[in-house]
């Protein structure tokens, strides 16, 4: 058995409301990009509040941002951030960063080597025999398989504790001389922010968990690639960095092929749709979760943490279906016996899917 502890999150300085956003947009793509002002209504559509940048809003108004000054900036915040998320998670789960065995990290807008996982355990005081993955170019999916990874990991060792972090800083690819709709798009939606989460094994659990206590228990994961659509999402590597990948066929694809590939994953655990009471859903944008909601005959208080997190931090890539695990843990409407599905897609195009059961310690 393999057991969730805890869910930690953090979220950068730099608050920006979506009406300032859109005041933004229209100023620097007017007269740039065809049918501009009908599409500013994208702004009010997407459903987002605010969102949480690691840059004033100033940065972006500027040009000749070279792909170095936005990895610099990449490591600065991501080691913020993962170590904010990561101490809020271990606090959670009241353990110490050296009782730690591995770690995963998680990430796609940023490069560095050593990996941020090497900085991260020195900075978290963390053991020098932690094992660690490094993770990257799973954009929004990554923080289900790295879920998945850190459970399964666990589950081979019984006795030891993952930790997982993921950290995306999606707002400092905006390309400034890129007028084109998915840019556009992208001004509208992404954000930045990090997730942690505590991941025992059934031994560990044992013994630092009180017997009769209520936890999230990891049963099983599923990951599969869409034939044919490497050209829906990811990146484009330029010399001013990465260059978003959008497909305008992408809720269209959720809507009509995730149901099969969800019914898939459930009948080899033996269950079947109406064996879920909870959707822990990556809310890629309003779209995408009104896709959801067609593809699973859904209704808005099942998706509610989902709409609650895209709503007040945005799409910040893979640490955001961790932000609505952590509120759908919050919202204390789960009860012993029930299976929840998370869920993400991300480049490939690729679904990755956890599922898990609430459980009795």
């Amino acid at each position: 058995m393999t057991y969730l502890l805890s869910v930690g999150t953090a979220l950068p300085p730099y608050v920006v409301a979506q009406d300032e956003a859109a005041t933004f947009a229209l100023r620097h793509f007017e007269g740039k990009l065809a049918r501009h002002s009908q599409l500013m209504s994208i702004f009010t559509n997407a459903r987002i509040a605010k969102r949480h940048f690691v840059a004033p809003l100033e940065w972006f108004s500027t040009p000749h941002h070279g792909l170095k000054e936005r990895n610099d900036l990449y490591i600065c915040s991501a080691e913020a951030l993962g170590i904010a998320a990561a101490r809020q998670a271990l606090d959670r789960a009241g353990v110490s960063p050296r009782d730690v065995d591995f770690i995963v990290f998680v990430s796609t807008t940023g490069l560095a080597t050593p990996s941020m996982d090497a900085r991260l355990i020195a900075k978290l005081g963390m053991r020098a025999v932690t094992k660690r993955l490094p993770v990257w170019g799973l954009g929004c999916a990554g923080g289900v398989a790295g879920l998945a990874r850190a459970a399964e990991f666990v589950r081979a060792f019984p006795d030891k504790l993952a930790l997982l972090i993921s950290v995306e800083t999606c707002s400092i690819t905006f390309q400034f001389d890129d007028f084109s709709k998915k840019n556009f798009v992208a001004t509208a939606i992404f954000a930045d922010g990090a997730a942690a989460a505590v991941i025992g094994g059934a031994d560990w659990v044992r013994r630092i968990v009180p017997a009769g206590s209520v936890m999230l228990q990891y049963v099983a994961s599923h990951s599969y690639i869409f034939p044919n659509s490497e050209h829906v999402m990811g990146w484009d590597v330029v010399d001013t960095g990465l260059s978003v990948i959008f497909a305008p066929e992408i809720p269209a694809r959720i809507a009509r092929d995730m149901r099969p590939v969800v019914s898939d994953f459930l009948s080899e655990c033996r269950l079947d749709l109406s064996d879920l009471a909870h959707y822990v859903l990556h809310p890629g944008g309003a779209r995408v979760i009104e896709a959801y909601r067609e593809a699973f005959g859904l209704d808005e208080i099942v998706l509610q943490s989902s709409s609650e997190v895209l709503c007040e931090c945005g799409n910040m890539s893979s640490p955001t279906v961790l932000f609505v695990l952590e509120r759908t843990l919050q919202a204390k409407r789960i009860a012993p016996g029930q299976y929840a599905l998370m869920g993400a897609l991300g480049p490939g195009f690729s679904s990755e899917l956890v599922l898990l059961r609430v459980a009795v310690v």
